[in-house]
């Protein structure tokens, strides 16, 4: 039975929306992981597959829009990472969930500066949505770019690098509550209004025991994708050896509330209101990300706020340069970099979470070692 709802009901519908009450007037609620994924990934009303969702004129911006330093040294850091694995004379470069191009032309550009890096790399871009598929070719037509819809496409036929910026807050979430002294799950269901809201019922996710011991007053998210997930890219990486890099939105108290959110034009909207016009994200559990990659036989160093990545790959000395030939852009470059690494705007927001294997590889750069988390 389902508890009073949680959230008021949707102010205004869209074709998904409608859909949505059909489905649950027929089914019952939705997981809160059904309803990211039909929101997403609708193959005709889901955001990911119409909207062009990054930049200026989208409904959000990303780091790579912000500030050409931010790719630029994810480029010098992949430099680095196929340093470490050998000089590879062919490997993988794979970005999930590109946006516009934007952040892997800088860091290829970038990366060109060490001879033997291009000529090696075979890219790959997984990305379902076709109007960025679009601008991806644009930005990247030099570098013979191929796609794929998803991860579990690849053949591991050489090694890998990984590469995904605010890819992982987009897995669907599955959140929970106690109540009463058991876990109840956060479901989407329509109201006596006609709209949808959200309401408490028993668990359908079958994450239970992922959860800790129920206390009251607790909250707890889990994206049921990511065990599976780590699964897939630690079998890319035994093959032939491999690192990834994540960059994202990460919780600092992942039992004090939930963190669904959407975003239209820039602004936070109701994540039940404009079904399939809005972004959908949750805050990334990086805790849990380390625990299941290294489960799946990973190496997994610490994780590092997204201020201290950059600086300490060079962002300064970047900007510096930068500054140094185009004196009139300085004030404006250092915005950016400040917006990328200020405290109280996404230098402590975000974190770096980085995993490879073998274990005998080095630490990435920008990353303490995995044996400093022990001391």
């Amino acid at each position: 039975m389902n508890t009073p709802a949680d959230h008021p009901s949707s102010s205004s519908s869209t074709p998904l929306t409608e859909l949505l009450k059909a489905q649950i007037r027929a089914t019952g609620p939705l997981t809160v992981p059904e309803f990211m994924t039909l929101a997403l990934q609708h193959p005709e009303h889901g955001y990911y597959r119409r909207q062009e969702a990054v930049g200026a004129a989208g409904d959000f911006v990303t780091a790579p829009e912000i500030s050409q330093v931010f790719g630029e040294l994810i480029g010098l850091w992949l430099v680095q990472r196929w340093i470490d694995l050998g000089q590879p004379s062919r490997f993988l470069l794979v970005e999930l969930g590109p946006g516009k191009g934007t952040l892997m032309a800088d860091a290829l550009r970038a990366a060109s500066a060490l001879p033997g890096f291009l000529p090696a790399m075979d890219l790959v871009l997984v990305e379902t949505n076709q109007t960025l598929r679009k601008a991806q070719a644009e930005q990247l037509s030099a570098y013979a770019p191929r796609w794929l819809e998803s991860l579990g496409e690849l053949e591991p036929t050489a090694p890998l690098l990984v590469i995904g910026n605010e890819f992982i807050d987009v897995l669907p979430a599955a959140q929970f509550a106690v109540a009463k002294g058991a876990w109840f799950e956060r479901l989407v269901s329509t109201t006596e209004a006609g709209g949808l809201g959200f309401v408490l019922g028993q668990p359908k996710t079958p994450v239970l025991p992922l959860l800790p011991e129920p206390k009251d007053g607790q909250f707890f998210e889990v994206m049921p994708s990511l065990p599976s997930f780590f699964k897939d890219l630690s079998a890319l990486f035994t093959a032939h050896a491999g690192s990834a890099l994540f960059i994202d939105y990460a919780h600092e108290n992942r039992g004090s509330a939930w963190s669904l959110q959407a975003v239209r034009q820039h602004e936070k909207v109701d994540p039940l209101d404009a079904i399939g016009d809005a972004d959908l994200t949750t805050l990334v559990d990086f805790e849990a990300a380390t625990t299941f990659a290294r489960e799946a036989g990973m190496t997994v160093p610490p994780s590092v706020t997204q201020r201290d990545f950059l600086l300490v790959l060079g962002a300064w000395q970047r900007f510096e340069m930068l500054a140094e030939s185009a004196p009139d852009d300085a004030p404006a470059l250092l915005q950016s970099l400040q917006r990328l690494v200020g405290k109280d705007k996404m230098g402590h927001r975000f974190k770096a979470w980085t995993c490879h294997y073998p274990p005998t590889l080095p630490a990435p750069a920008g990353f303490p070692s995995p044996e400093s988390e022990q001391q």
